[in-house]
């Protein structure tokens, strides 16, 4: 099959109508490939906009028009934001952490994840420069995003390994997003928060101590992020499924080939600069599985029993209950 992604020297050298007609033969090999798209153009919801929807803004910028799909995104606060949009028929599909799709199975939401191949384990643990050890840090603050989200409960899980309690030894405050945590970091409100990049970054190169990070103290992988859509949808459209899926794929091929192209959109998409743009491509690069399935079961193991300390579950699901496998298993059929 012709990869999308790779125009002959003819092809590469069209301009101006004959490029055009260069991408409308590359959506005919979509439709050759999967067959008539049932809904070309789709709304698409994203949690909020970070460095680890990279393949994402790679997508939007290139190869899901490629895979010939027109699609609109909205940028949410959050999960519970992105849920009730799907939930309300106000987006056809979305993209947001598995907590989300665990609370939609929750309240009966007829929703499921389609695939989950975002692996990233991208959080750090900044404390004070007098804060050196996880001992240092009894009678202090650590901030999180939100009581109950996952840099609550990651947070709660280091505390815990390392012999603190939380709320007793160590107070856990909610200080919104990134952004605030970092501030509250610099005017002493905080003794540790867990940031994500670029802040991380920046919290470290001014003096704030890495107590831990994610990826060495926790996992090397965690799954991070899940494409969802109602049962519905994914029933009545396969084939417009399998597009979008093909063009995610082809972003991830296309950044994995083209560092500085996936840099740049990085750059323009969060105003980062060209540095933690580039960081941030050799920290996510890694994590992202084009097969679109779940982490190794020693990490999904250890999810889930985050998970029930955190209460929201009693015991560990089977996969099948918040993701739909279906596509996963046909990759061959769909991908570029």
């Amino acid at each position: 099959m012709k990869h999308i992604l790779q125009p002959t020297r003819r092809e590469a050298m069209l301009t101006g109508a004959s490029a055009f007609g260069a991408l409308a033969l590359s959506a005919a090999s979509v439709r050759a490939a999967i067959g008539k798209i049932e809904k070309p153009r789709l709304r698409f919801g994203l949690t909020l906009d970070a460095a680890s929807f990279m393949s994402v803004y790679v997508a939007q910028a290139k190869t899901w028009a490629e895979a010939g799909l027109e699609i609109e995104t909205s940028t949410f606060r959050g999960d519970a934001e992105c849920s009730q949009a799907l939930a309300g028929d106000s987006v056809d599909l979305v993209l947001q952490s598995p907590y989300g799709a665990i609370n939609m199975v929750k309240a009966e939401v007829p929703a499921i994840g389609f695939y989950a191949g975002f692996h990233q384990a991208d959080f750090w643990f900044l404390s004070q420069p007098d804060v050196k050890t996880w001992a240092d840090l009894k009678g202090k603050t650590a901030g999180v995003s939100t009581i109950g989200s996952l840099t609550d409960s990651l947070t709660r899980y280091l505390l815990v390994k390392n012999g603190l309690q939380p709320e007793k030894d160590v107070k856990i405050l909610q200080v919104g997003p990134t952004s605030s945590a970092m501030q509250g970091l610099k005017a002493g409100r905080l003794g540790m928060a867990i940031l994500s990049p670029p802040f991380k970054w920046a919290a470290a190169d001014a003096g704030f101590n890495v107590l831990a990070t994610q990826a060495k103290d926790i996992s090397p992988a965690w799954p991070k992020h899940i494409f969802i859509g109602q049962r519905k949808f994914l029933d009545q459209n396969p084939n417009t499924v399998m597009a979008f899926l093909r063009g995610h794929v082809a972003a991830i091929r296309l950044a994995r080939a083209d560092k500085d192209f996936t840099v740049k959109t990085l750059t323009e998409k969060l105003k980062y600069s060209a540095s933690d743009a580039g960081r941030a491509y050799d920290e996510i690069m890694p994590g992202l599985d084009e097969r679109g399935g779940f982490p190794d079961a020693e990490t999904m193991k250890l999810f889930w029993d985050l998970e029930i300390r955190a209460g929201d579950v009693t015991e560990p699901w089977p996969a099948s209950r918040i993701l739909d496998d279906r596509f996963i298993k046909t990759f061959a059929d769909w991908a570029p």
